[in-house]
């Protein structure tokens, strides 16, 4: 049996994403859950064949913590995709005057900030793991709780106190990322757009080397749609830097660029993969 690992339990946005990409593979594949995001990354190539885990909020920008798994793990990148992330404050209380705790997922919270912050310094936010962690947590507590959860997950008439589309932009999105164990078959169609995640390793640092990694790009026309950094955690101001690039790895500019890179710092390719459309 193949498994898709993901975060946990049914209904959340990952599983969604990952009923999407079950329906794109051929090998009766299953999806199976894990309470954390770590867990998901940590199972792939072992006890699942691909995981899915969300990388970038429209808003929040990249998960910290699936940059630093990708440092030192051997996995690769196969596929991205992208869905609407909506949500809504709901309780089971009549009078709104007596919640004295919200719960709400690590990234919900950053996402519908303003909301959380408007709330009052009187109320207790309870950070969870999961949305559905929230909404069990709250229909637990349900005498003087709200939480805050995926519009999808509930219905008006359910809940006393419902307020609609708390997010921070109507347009908030995440992307996904679908990955496997490295070496993993992967097929190429010259119709369409792709995109190349990688990691510059930052081994030896010195004066100039973010300048020459980027001007290798440049010289050779690679536009870059993303760019960012993560602690190596050995010293301060000593950082990786994740890059995104339009095109494949195989792509004569993108090759020739990383060739270049590769004699002044560690380069590790995550991966090529199709442009994602939203779902």
């Amino acid at each position: 049996m193949t498994y898709i690992a993901t975060l946990g339990p049914s209904g959340t946005f990952s599983d969604i994403v990952a009923e999407n990409f079950l329906e794109t593979i051929s090998d009766g594949a299953t999806v199976r859950y894990y309470s954390s995001i770590k867990n998901v990354l940590k199972s792939i190539g072992s006890e699942c064949k691909y995981g899915v885990v969300p990388i970038e909020n429209l808003s929040e920008g990249f998960i910290p913590i699936v940059l630093d798994f990708l440092v030192t793990s051997e996995l690769q990148i196969i596929k991205e995709i992208i869905i609407p992330v909506n949500f809504s404050f709901v309780a089971k209380l009549n009078d709104s005057a007596k919640i004295t705790k919200i719960f709400v997922q690590f990234a919900a919270k950053g996402q519908c900030s303003e909301f959380v912050e408007s709330i009052g310094e009187d109320i207790e936010i309870i950070t969870t793991e999961s949305n559905i962690e929230s909404i069990e947590r709250m229909l637990h507590n349900r005498e003087n709780s709200g939480a805050v959860v995926p519009v999808h997950f509930v219905r008006y008439k359910d809940y006393p106190i419902f307020v609609q589309n708390i997010n921070d932009f109507p347009n908030n999105q995440t992307r996904f990322f679908v990955v496997a164990a490295k070496d993993s078959a992967c097929s190429v169609c010259a119709s369409s757009e792709y995109k190349t995640s990688v990691i510059i390793i930052n081994d030896n640092d010195r004066p100039g080397l973010l300048a020459n990694i980027l001007s290798s790009f440049s010289q050779r026309k690679v536009n870059l749609f993303a760019i960012t950094s993560r602690p190596t955690k050995e010293a301060f101001g000593k950082y990786h830097f994740f890059i995104g690039l339009s095109g494949h790895q195989n792509d004569a500019a993108i090759k020739d660029s990383l060739d270049e890179i590769k004699k002044i710092a560690r380069v590790k390719v995550l991966g090529s993969y199709e442009k994602a459309r939203m779902l």
